[in-house]
């Protein structure tokens, strides 16, 4: 009985976790598309798909939206989705399947016995290890190749300017080897970390100071405490998602790790660099976390509609007596 109960638990935990991950992905892509065209490299580097040279010259987020729609209509803020898309819905089921495991893993230890609190973080820390090391880094890696493809063409009028996911994989893979998919693995780690640990602290917390200062219940807190861990999520872990974006970005020396490059991003450009391109993502992340929590809580009450209205019938067979069939 416990067995078939929590093979239920695990499938809608998935089933909402994916449907969370990839609603979000795509409610919220523009914004994504514009944070990571931001923070591509200004200096001059070689482009895999075009062949051509970026230009220095930067942008505003405004520029981004009006010159991309200007030429090629919406269909152009949604360059690199797909990547994003399959990896996101792969991981919002990974995520909250690791984070609920691993916080009943430490609550059951010395240090969740003694303070509570530290099991929710260091099950968020182990969630976010397990999404970025499974399907992050790859999904970030092709979909920061895309988005680097395409400011490529646009700036040279040539090339590639939508390659495909395929495309994108296939050419990764043939100029950089299969390890390429994994560039970028130690700044998506700590920011993944970060982004779990302090979105799923800190929306527990407000959510229950909602409740317990204002008085509200309901999905209203859901939103509303889904918005406020997004804008403190944002700015502890944006320093390693510019670090990120870099390392990922095409013509990007593969020797340089991650604190060799941190130090040379802030040597030619300042501290400021690490929040470059904060407003998109902080539009994002905020908007994140009200749609995911907000699905995966749908879905999760959906699923527990459908058992309770539309529950299979069950052989009961008792002692002494014949076989009955109960609903």
């Amino acid at each position: 009985m416990s067995t078939t109960k929590g093979n239920h638990t695990v499938l809608v935990s998935v089933t909402a976790g994916a449907a969370a991950g990839a609603t979000e992905t795509l409610c919220t892509y523009p914004a994504e598309f514009v944070k990571t065209y931001r923070q591509l490299p200004r200096a001059p580097s070689t482009a895999v798909f075009t062949g051509s040279v970026a230009s220095a010259e930067p942008k505003t987020s405004l520029q981004v939206l009006r010159d991309t729609i200007r030429s090629s209509g919406i269909r152009g803020l949604y360059s690199g989705c797909s990547a994003l898309v399959l990896s996101n819905a792969a991981k919002g089921g990974i995520r909250f399947i690791s984070f609920t495991q691993s916080q009943a893993f430490f609550q059951k230890s010395k240090i969740g016995s003694a303070n509570p609190g530290a099991s929710t973080v260091l099950a968020g820390l182990t969630a976010g290890v397990v999404e970025s090391v499974l399907v992050v880094t790859p999904g970030e890696a092709l979909k920061t190749r895309m988005i680097h493809s395409r400011s490529l063409a646009d700036k040279s009028k040539s090339g590639l300017k939508n390659p495909t996911l395929v495309q994108a994989a296939v050419n990764v893979v043939r100029t950089d080897g299969v390890r390429a998919l994994w560039s970028g693995l130690g700044p998506v780690l700590c920011k993944q970390g970060t982004n779990s640990a302090v979105r799923f602290a800190t929306f527990g917390l407000i959510q229950e100071k909602i409740r317990t200062s204002w008085g509200i219940t309901g999905a209203s807190t859901t939103v509303m405490a889904g918005a406020a861990s997004g804008v403190v999520t944002t700015y502890a872990s944006m320093p390693f998602d510019n670090i990120k974006t870099r390392m990922q970005s095409l013509g990007t020396e593969k020797s340089m790790g991650m604190s060799r490059l941190a130090l040379s991003m802030l040597k030619t450009e300042g501290i400021q660099v690490f929040w470059r391109a904060t407003t998109p993502r902080l539009v994002r992340l905020t908007m994140s976390s009200s749609i995911t929590f907000t699905v995966f809580d749908q879905v999760v009450a959906l699923a527990a509609w459908l058992k309770k209205h539309k529950s299979p019938p069950v052989l009961v067979v008792k002692e002494g007596g014949n076989p009955t069939v109960e609903c």
